[in-house]
């Protein structure tokens, strides 16, 4: 099964304009779980407007399992 998102336009996400991270910090959250507690278990990214959003593993009946792909096609909206 994959699961297919809309599209997310550039005023939603964060943006680097100069290409070269100027302004976007990055924070770890959420350690331990299956993993020791070293290992973060969700990244959050904010740019320098203050956007964010927020990284977290593929999980699949409560175990994190790598991605198999990513489907996305335009013309499926």
């Amino acid at each position: 099964m994959t699961h297919k998102f809309a599209e997310m336009t550039p005023d939603k996400r964060p943006q680097d304009p100069h290409m070269d991270g100027t302004g976007l910090r990055f924070e770890t959250l959420d350690h331990g779980g299956e993993y020791p507690d070293t290992m973060p278990q969700a990244i959050k990214l904010t740019d320098a407007q203050g956007r964010s959003c927020i990284y977290v593993p593929i999980t699949q009946n409560g175990k994190v399992v790598n991605s198999q792909g990513f489907v996305f096609d335009p013309e499926d909206e």
